[in-house]
């Protein structure tokens, strides 16, 4: 029997629940309060989920007399969760808890009581009191060993403080979260099965934070970015140590001091790693493997044997600066138990590299200086990697020894054909340790200084897009399209680009449609500019150069004389400077096809305007008899002038009189 609600504000201690509830589902809510018995004495009560909630809290001793065999508390999705200190007191059932997309959880002290496994996961801010994961009434349920497993997946915990974790725990796994500091005394129980930091980010984690007396069976660190680990921070006995593909800042002296069975470090970044950094006690193996070492401080790992079964390996490490007595560990090892191998210093090779191997390990012993010799990389400086044709630039201390350091003190430049080993440089790695924070800021004004030149650039875009509408939009760029068989001295060497889609088709006939369609687009503001354009050119086309072509008659010259009075007398005509030259020319066209309409004759029907001139046998007594009488009636006839059409004729610019006619 399951029973579901859905409130703003409950309380649930006032709520009577049926006895032989076994599901409970609460939906919503403002602010829920499991108070004091909400659940006493439900001994079918198997599940209580409860989602969606702003607030909710669970009182004191809320799950108090709880019978249940078992229990499963599911919260999901609330904004706020708190549980206080004895929630869970006097308990007899097996708590599950799952508490999953939470904006803020805190748990106090002693907050749980018979708790078989909790799952905190998605929590952006969770706050762990002293003692929070103290079980007081765990009763049968460790009587075969710690079964407790806490596990947190993706959460912030600014701190995890003093004895956080004090009862026998099964397992504390830890995976994606950031921890600001681990507290000292934070992990004290006297046994933790097992302890995982996986992908987690660590601020610092103080002394002694992992006592003494706690035992731990496995204890594992991957993929974790720590800051420091501080003085005797690790000191709980360990069956297996495992550190791995991670980043440590900074190893201070006697960061892990404890009895350790088997220890591995290994694809590691470490940066400053202090004297007695490691101190190992009653251990049977430890491997440095593949670890990347900005800075070794003399005697940075102590190992004593007290064992006749051990083994050491030191194999493919880099280190790049070390003091005197950095491997001061290594004399104390039997050759059967030391194994070393593929080791990179950034030492430039010499022909004395034994007194340096003398100074690192701290004592002369001959098969140990063998040993390295012979499984050991120095750097070669430019010449003698030229000289080796070394693109790698490091080379085994034997074969430089056998080269170079040789009887007769010569050298012989030919191609390396020895050991060679490929430095490991997926993280760059420098011996400044503050060469960090520069290239952070070298990193900050190069990216600050990429940001603004591409903005600058997009401004500039823009301004010249937006610049070029506007002198467009002005007029400033007009397109002029010229006949090919048009030709301007001053314009001879100007090449202009009239784009496809704004060029003038300029038809080889004169018709009266196209003067129609030109009146139309002079109207229209749109295509305005485009219209007068074309009627510039058929001006130019078919009266200018008509009459210029035409002009070889001396009595023509006469008609220009007469003409040129009549202009003296009335207004120049300048397409460019009337506000309706357009206009003008187009109706003076107009009217000058009506005319040649009427009166041409032409073999196609074309009206010739003055294009296709010829000349009339009586155009003497014509021509002349006409401009004597216009000159006589001068007011009459300019107005016959201009309902002819002959008006624009004599406002055109008179080419220079001519010589005599011969008749």
């Amino acid at each position: 029997m399951n029973y579901s609600w859905l409130f703003a504000e409950l309380e649930l201690s006032k709520l009577r629940i049926p006895e032989k509830a076994n599901e409970i589902f609460i939906t919503g809510g403002k602010r829920i309060v499991l108070g004091q018995k909400s659940f006493d004495r439900m001994p079918a009560l198997t599940l209580l989920h409860i989602e969606g909630t702003r607030t909710l809290v669970m009182e004191k001793q809320s799950f108090r007399n709880l019978t249940s065999p078992s229990l499963l508390i599911q919260i999901q999705n609330c904004d706020h969760l708190s549980i206080k200190t004895g929630a869970f007191e006097n308990v007899q059932s097996s708590i599950e808890v799952e508490i999953i997309r939470c904006g803020s959880v805190s748990l106090e002290k002693t907050a749980f009581g018979k708790l078989k496994s909790a799952l905190f996961k998605d929590i952006s801010k969770f706050t762990l009191a002293t003692e929070t994961f103290e079980f007081k009434n765990q009763g049968s349920i460790g009587r075969h060993g710690p079964v407790t497993i806490i596990s947190f997946d993706n959460v912030t915990l600014a701190t995890i403080p003093y004895h956080a974790f004090f009862s026998t725990l099964a397992e504390v796994s830890i995976r994606r979260s950031y921890i600001g500091e681990i507290q000292s005394e934070a992990f004290s129980a006297n046994q933790i099965s097992s302890i995982s930091f996986i992908n987690c980010t660590i601020d610092y984690v103080h002394g002694n934070a992992f006592i003494s007396r706690t035992l731990i069976f496995n204890f594992k660190i991957e993929k974790c970015i720590i800051k420091r680990i501080g003085a005797g921070a690790i000191m709980a006995g360990m069956a297996n140590l495992t550190v791995q593909h991670s980043k440590i800042t900074d190893i201070q002296s006697g960061a892990i001091n404890s009895t350790v069975a088997k220890v591995e470090i290994a694809d590691n970044e470490i940066g400053n790693f202090h004297s007695s950094g490691f101190v190992f006690h009653n251990w049977n193996k430890i491997t440095f493997e593949q670890n990347i070492i900005k800075f070794l401080h003399a005697n940075s790992v102590v190992a004593p044997v007290n064992l006749e079964e051990v083994e050491f390996a030191f194999v493919g490490n880099d280190v790049y600066e070390f003091e005197p007595g950095a491997l001061s560990f290594v004399p104390d090892l039997e050759d059967r138990a030391f194994i070393f191998k593929n080791n990179f210093f950034d030492q430039t090779c010499h022909c004395t590299l034994d007194e340096w191997i003398v100074e690192l390990i701290t004592a002369n012993v001959t098969s140990k200086i063998n040993k390295i010799v012979n499984n050991t990389f120095c750097t070669v400086n430019e010449l003698l990697s030229q000289c080796f044709e070394l693109r790698i630039g490091v080379i085994n201390i034997q074969n430089f020894t056998e080269l170079v350091c040789n009887t007769n003190n010569t050298v012989v430049c030919e191609p390396y054909r020895g050991e060679t080993k490929i430095v490991n440089t997926t993280n760059k790695m420098t011996t400044n340790r503050n060469a960090s924070s520069k290239t952070n800021w070298l990193a900050v004004i190069i990216s600050t200084t990429v940001v603004l030149v591409f903005m600058a650039l997009i401004t500039l875009i823009v301004m010249l897009i937006r610049g070029s509408r506007w002198l467009k939009r002005k007029g400033y760029f007009r397109k002029i399209q010229y006949n090919q068989n048009e030709h301007s001295n001053d314009e001879e060497n100007t090449i202009e680009t009239v784009d496809e889609g704004d060029k003038l088709d300029i038809s080889e006939d004169l018709t009266m449609e196209l003067l129609q369609d030109l009146s139309k687009k002079l109207d229209d503001p749109l295509t305005h500019q485009e219209a007068s354009e074309m009627i510039e050119q058929l001006y130019q086309k078919y009266i200018r150069n008509g009459g210029e072509n035409n002009n070889q008659q001396d009595e023509e010259a006469h008609l220009y004389e007469e003409l040129g009075n009549l202009q003296s007398n009335g207004t120049n005509y300048d397409p460019s400077k009337q506000q309706n030259g357009a206009r003008s020319i187009l109706r003076m066209m107009e009217e000058r096809f009506n005319t040649q309409s009427e009166d041409g004759d032409g073999d196609d029907g074309r009206p010739a305007l003055v294009g296709e001139y010829s000349e009339p046998s009586d155009a003497a007594v014509h021509l002349y008899s006409e401009l004597k009488q216009n000159k006589d009636v001068e007011g009459e006839n300019r107005d016959s002038l201009k309902s002819r059409g002959s008006s624009t004729m004599a406002f055109r610019p008179l080419p220079d009189k001519p010589g005599s006619s011969k008749m």
